[in-house]
């Protein structure tokens, strides 16, 4: 059990879990974004488990998991922590790990924490560290908000005073997702993003299979940001997803899926 990290109960943990046939491959355990929750991942945990345990949950503070503490607890080193005590508590040791924008982070703290057992990586929609000035702006405008005036003008900020549109059930899901976060879940997860530190000499010598991958649209960590990351890792392999912004797994479940799939069963020997 990671240093500093409790016992977790599962039945505490919101979790999509999926176990795959007899002769499965090794499991999967994806990590959703800042203010996220498994539901982003919806789309492509039945696809995946035709080969292999599929696990994606709720982080803490997030959909049905609680918080371990106030602010400092977002932190990614406390997070990654709480990630293999809870991989532990469900039984699951070797692990291909994905993570998904500051899951993406987080995903590379797993690793620098338990190499050992992370059997591949795959970085999605994400960058060495904190992402650029316009990305990090926004993360601020929206915590400040949140501290001074409450989540409801947060969700203001993030969508511009444009309400969902009807008739849209996944912009209604996000919507009451981010409303029903405690503000101190939402705050500490910005602190954590905006002052992410790359992990420049772990990714260096690194020897695990490594995908860097996003969407042609990525606009949170810009293309060159994610070449820099995939550039920095010896041997990564670095595919951009056409038809999709920030979310592949949401904006092009497939276009992701076609990359992910012949990437872990090529690590599953490792």
């Amino acid at each position: 059990m990671p240093v500093g990290a409790h016992p977790i109960d599962p039945s505490s943990v919101g979790v999509l879990d999926r176990r795959g046939p007899v002769d499965a491959g090794r499991p999967v355990v994806l990590l959703h974004g800042w203010t996220g929750s498994k539901e982003d991942f919806a789309d492509v945990v039945e696809p995946l488990s035709r080969d292999r345990r599929v696990l994606v949950p709720d982080l803490p503070g997030h959909g049905q998991t609680p918080a371990i503490g106030g602010e400092s607890a977002q932190a990614l080193g406390r997070v990654a922590a709480w990630v293999l005590a809870w991989l532990d508590a469900v039984g699951v040791g070797d692990v291909h790990v994905v993570g998904h924008s500051l899951g993406g982070l987080l995903a590379q703290r797993v690793a620098f924490l338990a190499s050992q057992r992370v059997r591949s990586l795959v970085l999605v929609g994400t960058g060495l560290g904190a992402p650029g000035e316009a990305t990090v702006d926004r993360a601020v405008r929206v915590a400040t908000t949140a501290r001074e005036e409450g989540m409801a003008a947060a969700w203001r900020t993030v969508t511009g005073g444009v309400d969902v549109v009807e008739d849209d059930p996944r912009g209604d899901f996000v919507r009451t997702r981010f409303l029903e976060l405690d503000p101190a879940t939402l705050i500490g997860g910005a602190r954590a993003l905006i002052s992410a530190a790359p992990l420049g000499a772990f990714l260096r010598g690194i020897d695990l299979p490594v995908l860097v991958c996003h969407g042609d649209g990525d606009d949170s960590w810009l293309p060159h940001e994610q070449r820099l990351l995939a550039r920095t890792i010896r041997g990564a392999q670095y595919v951009v997803i056409p038809d999709a912004l920030h979310s592949p797994a949401v904006e092009n479940p497939q276009g992701l899926l076609d990359v992910l799939q012949p990437f872990l069963a090529a690590a599953d020997p490792r």
